[in-house]
């Protein structure tokens, strides 16, 4: 770890410890971890209710980042400034972060309109949503605001349907990011859980045509 890593890295935290610079005064790990599920919890409740509206370009995304973190984190809706690696997950560096979602969000929108059919949607669904995984834009968060910046194209992109994630199986859907690389199957069938028709197309017994 170089010099000018490990200040940029030591920048987030409060000094002398591992808890997140934070605008709640919180300087316990654990009660800081919980504040930001009950408030972030809040804030995608929402959005559910009142989603940003954009062009699913990079700065949809970083809005939907703002809104649900903005009252905690003072990055709140901006990229991340150092390198980042979950276990054996290794993202994008942080100096290729905006040319990167340029190219998968521009990629996103002409790939979808080749989808015709049901798995094809689903498989598009987990290919975007790993891709963007992968480039990690934010120093937290990534997880919650991608899911939300997916469900929300759904929303719009694809009348009907809905994308709920309550639906998936939690450890099958961390086994199909870490496989991701390899095979999508696993990450595409929990898509396939989650995208639903609506309760207003049920009700018109669409599921039967």
């Amino acid at each position: 770890m170089t010099e000018e890593y490990e200040r940029k890295w030591n920048e987030y935290f409060i000094d002398g410890t591992n808890v997140l610079k934070n605008k709640l005064g919180i300087t316990d790990y654990n009660l800081l971890k919980q504040k930001e599920t009950d408030i972030s919890f809040e804030r995608l409740v929402e959005l559910y209710n009142n989603p940003i509206k954009g062009n699913f370009d990079k700065y949809h995304l970083c809005a939907i980042h703002k809104y649900i973190f903005d009252s905690i984190y003072p990055f709140a809706g901006k990229y991340r400034t150092v390198y980042m690696q979950k276990n054996r997950s290794y993202f994008t560096s942080e100096k290729n972060i905006d040319s990167e979602l340029d190219i998968v969000l521009k990629e996103m929108k002409s790939e979808f309109l080749k989808c015709k059919y049901f798995r094809e949607f689903t498989y598009f669904l987990a290919e975007y949503y790993y891709d963007l995984l992968v480039i990690h834009p934010f120093r937290e968060g990534n997880g919650r605001t991608i899911r939300e910046f997916i469900r929300e194209y759904v929303s719009v992109n694809m009348p009907g349907f809905k994308l709920d994630f309550t639906l998936m199986d939690k450890d099958n859907l961390e086994q199909g990011i870490q496989y991701a690389s390899f095979s999508k199957t696993l990450l595409e069938m929990e898509f396939a859980k989650a995208l639903v028709l609506t309760e207003e197309i049920e009700n018109k017994d669409v599921k039967k045509l």
